[in-house]
């Protein structure tokens, strides 16, 4: 079996690069409904272990039914040199959109009244609170 260097080429040192690469390799192997499903998180030389992660656990369990059919498949096809795989569930990131600072547009009407009924408070925050909010003007 092949050092996992010369499977992949040149000494790859960047982590990210090394995922992509494995990425590209190991994916077509798994069946085609679950590609989109699953990525390579690492892979450690030393002990020859891939570790897979599933975007549910469905799929992380499914990957782990066809555990001895992935490795005899890495290592016949394509001499990768893996003893073992772990396969990880992780849900993936959804990216939420920023909440909207929302001013209240007041009417120059709404904007006076506020203002005036801040001139009768005694309570300084309420006070600046009610005149920061008739500046919020449709102006």
């Amino acid at each position: 079996m092949q050092s996992i260097d010369k499977f992949l080429g040149s000494q790859i040192t960047d982590k990210k690069l090394l995922i992509e690469k494995l990425n590209a390799v190991i994916l077509p192997l798994l069946p085609e409904i679950s590609q989109s499903h699953i990525t390579t998180a690492s892979y450690n030389k030393d002990s020859q272990v891939l570790t897979l992660i599933a975007d549910s656990p469905v799929w992380a369990a499914r990957l782990r039914t066809q555990h001895r059919n992935i490795i005899n498949k890495l290592q016949t096809e394509l001499s990768f040199p893996v003893s073992s795989f772990k396969v990880k569930f992780q849900q993936p990131v959804k990216n939420k959109p920023e909440a909207k600072k929302h001013l209240p547009n007041l009417s120059n009407e709404s904007a006076e009244l506020i203002r005036q009924t801040a001139n009768c408070v005694e309570d300084e925050e309420l006070k600046d609170a009610l005149i920061r909010l008739s500046k919020n003007t449709d102006q």
